[in-house]
């Protein structure tokens, strides 16, 4: 049986390998654990001395490996493909086709429940599921650790962008060691997740999170201005990241606070549907609002976009939010889904919304979530 450590060596020795003169690609998930992923597999890159490293984030419909994202990288052709935050292990066709087309060596890291172990297609798959099915361990947390297996100092001096991804993710409770790792080297501001997020690194994660809502480039955008920032202040300090944050704030104040009124409550299923109209994509952010309002219901945030209807789910307690989307699009045609047990999403066709929604609220009851050991 792998531990946590030994899937962290595993992904460090890979890491190493990696040719000085071959071409490396980055895929990285559109939310702010998937930015602070991806800025610190840079990080560790650059300090193993790899020069040729490029960084694109997944499609905005979903982290899986699309058609366009297929594209994407058979165009540039990259000698080894890094995956950050992202269950591509859903379907590993792509994957598979990459490798024995181009040669790319290919790793995974990841830490959403497991389709599939892709280290039987010769893949490298880190992810912490698979020494601890239980474990919720944001991606950002999992590369500061992994840092830490290339240089002590790297991990401490860059924790800080760790713990804005783990932030938003809701990880700090189960990542207490870079907690005590930053507040030594920062000092200590807080413990908890509830009191982080009160914090200037808290509010860096909300900065990345109205660049995804407010521009088709913004979470790339970030991630570059994030990657080159000296410290959090230096993030914040950034003209762009504040425009954005000022203009999104007032939308998702506005959405936040018409919840109780808008939303379609279904009381006998613990659910409450909430269609949104905006053209901002701030469906996650309002929901995880939202949710630690009412922590024991399932809240769906829904908003219409073209032809199809995006929806963000939290519950923070009591039911298995990736079991429960997967089950509701079975069977529909063109959709896409899954998460985490407190955290999922889903993108349908605007045609199929009310068997989509029908399914959310006959199905939610049926998927509680996980008994943690």
């Amino acid at each position: 049986m792998k531990t946590l450590d030994s899937l962290y060596i595993e992904a460090a020795d890979w890491l190493k390998q990696i040719r000085k003169s071959g071409l490396i690609v980055i895929v990285y998930h559109r939310d702010s654990d998937g930015v602070c992923s991806a800025v610190m597999a840079t990080k560790i890159l650059k300090h193993l001395g790899c020069g040729s490293v490029k960084v694109i984030p997944c499609d905005p419909a979903t982290p899986a490996v699309t058609p366009s994202l297929l594209r994407s990288l058979s165009e540039l052709q990259p000698d080894y493909l890094v995956f950050v935050d992202m269950a591509v292990d859903q379907d590993p066709n792509p994957l598979v086709l990459i490798k024995q087309k181009y040669g790319t060596k290919v790793i995974v890291i990841d830490h959403h429940p497991m389709s599939m172990d892709l280290n039987m297609l010769d893949i490298k798959h880190i992810n912490t599921r698979s020494a601890d099915a239980t474990a919720y361990l944001p991606a950002s947390y999992m590369m500061y650790k992994i840092a830490g297996k290339t240089s002590k100092e790297l991990a401490k001096g860059y924790s800080w962008v760790s713990l804005i991804g783990t932030i938003g993710d809701h990880g700090i409770e189960n990542c207490q060691d870079l907690v005590k790792d930053f507040s030594s080297a920062y000092g200590r501001i807080a413990t908890t997740q509830k009191d982080f997020s009160q914090t200037k690194y808290g509010k860096a994660s909300e900065y990345i999170m109205s660049a995804k809502a407010s521009d088709d480039d913004g979470i790339e955008k970030a991630r570059i201005v994030l990657e080159r920032a000296t410290s959090v202040d230096a993030f914040l300090a950034n003209e762009t990241m504040k425009g954005w944050h000022f203009g999104i704030q007032a939308i998702i104040d506005h959405l936040v606070k018409n919840f109780e009124k808008d939303s379609e409550l279904q009381p006998n299923a613990n659910i409450a549907i909430y269609n949104i109209k905006t053209d901002k994509r701030v469906e996650s952010v309002v929901a995880s609002i939202i949710s630690d309002k009412f922590p024991r219901m399932t809240i769906a945030v829904c908003r219409e976009s073209g032809d199809r209807i995006g929806c963000s789910l939290r519950n923070q307690k009591s039911a298995d939010l990736g079991g429960l989307v997967k089950n509701s699009i079975a069977g529909l045609k063109d959709a896409r889904g899954g998460g985490h047990p407190q955290a999922a999403a889903a993108s349908i066709k605007k045609s199929d919304w009310i068997t989509f929604k029908n399914a959310l609220i006959n199905n939610n009851l049926r998927y509680p979530a996980p008994a943690k050991k």
